[in-house]
């Protein structure tokens, strides 16, 4: 009996020690969903017809978006993407022109991200939102570090 007691006391502290990590995370969480929505808008700002591209501040704005959403994918417990055998080489030419539909791109997932209705009721836990939201962070990392790679590759190519 002693034994049962001891399992059952050890069972219910880890039970709270769960609840309190996660509790824990909630302000991590929020600033890093809050800071991807500013990130977003900053870039998205750089495409104003008057404004040139800083490729330096991009690359920074994307690296920070990247480190955020894989941090917020960790910190919601979604599942990570199942590793491609190899990464498909780009075909196309990196030039501003690209990188602009890049961040649209990057765009329309924020979008569809931060309206995930995961965010608007935590108690919310279909299948098919954890899913799209799992797809949104798993494609936010992969744009932000594709774009942070084009806009270093641009940044140097500028800077000649």
């Amino acid at each position: 009996m002693d034994e049962y007691d001891r399992t059952l006391n050890r069972m219910k502290n880890d039970a709270k020690a769960a609840t309190e990590r996660r509790r824990n995370l909630f302000p991590q969480i929020n600033e890093d969903f809050q800071r991807i929505q500013v990130i977003h808008n900053e870039i998205v700002r750089m495409l104003q017809p008057d404004k040139g591209l800083n490729f330096d501040r991009l690359a920074d704005l994307t690296g920070d978006m990247k480190k955020r959403s894989a941090r917020l994918r960790e910190n919601l417990a979604l599942p990570e993407p199942e590793k491609p055998g190899a990464e498909p080489a780009h075909l196309e030419t990196i030039d501003e022109t690209q990188i602009k539909k890049s961040i649209a791109d990057l765009h329309d997932v924020v979008v569809s991200f931060v309206a995930n209705p995961i965010f608007k009721n935590l108690g919310v836990v279909e299948p098919k939102t954890i899913d799209a939201a799992t797809k949104d962070l798993n494609n936010l990392i992969d744009l932000s570090d594709e774009i942070k790679k084009e806009a270093k590759t641009l940044g140097k190519f500028a800077k000649k």
